[in-house]
């Protein structure tokens, strides 16, 4: 769940954080998951790539807490989970061009038009996530709904985002793709995911 809000507080540049200093070496490679849910991916990223750091924010609570206090039980000192709006956090915790990639899993489509401010892939959003990413990092989109998904491309397409597949084109499952708690099921059942691997 994301809220899209007026944002007009002053962001601090200088007082961005120090990712090398929370994560070490890791902090090199920074990563980013918006709505990190039950947690499935962050878990497995973090695991998997302890060369990394991946920072997730969560905009509910509860999940937020259960998955900082799942990753600190797994010891894995390169996750950093935040509970918060991503619109709001992300700018003041990550100077542009410093993301490696940044990661979008089964966003809430909000259907009905009055809710349509609340999308994440809006334009707004969509240029803060392009001007985050470092020259040739990746944004990692899937969704469940193919109607979002088309929408998602063409806008993110025409926000400056290249799509690696080709325009308007889906991505294919990577070999070594980690999948969210709620992409297993589908996974499972055989329902079709619509990837999009956007570069910078």
């Amino acid at each position: 769940m994301i809220f899209s809000i007026e944002d007009d507080a002053p962001i601090v540049r200088d007082l961005l954080p120090d990712w090398r200093a929370r994560f070490g070496a890791a902090g090199g490679r920074l990563e980013l998951e918006i709505g990190c849910g039950h947690g499935g991916f962050a878990l497995g990223f973090a695991r998997a790539f302890p060369d990394r750091a991946l920072v997730g924010i969560e905009q509910r609570r509860k999940f937020a807490a259960e998955l900082a206090a799942k990753g600190a039980r797994r010891g894995l000192p390169n996750l950093l989970v935040l509970n918060g709006d991503a619109r709001l956090l992300a700018p003041r915790l990550f100077a542009a061009g410093s993301l490696a990639a940044i990661h979008v899993h089964f966003p809430d489509p909000w259907w009905k038009r009055r809710h349509h401010r609340r999308r994440l892939v809006d334009d707004r959003m969509s240029a803060l996530l392009l001007g985050l990413l470092a020259p040739g990092g990746v944004l990692d989109f899937r969704t469940d709904v193919e109607r979002y998904a088309r929408e998602a491309v063409v806008r993110l397409e025409e926000a400056g985002f290249r799509n690696a597949a080709g325009p308007g084109r889906f991505a294919e499952a990577a070999p070594d793709e980690i999948p969210s708690t709620r992409e297993r099921r589908y996974l499972a059942s055989g329902e079709p995911v619509w990837r999009l691997r956007l570069l910078r």
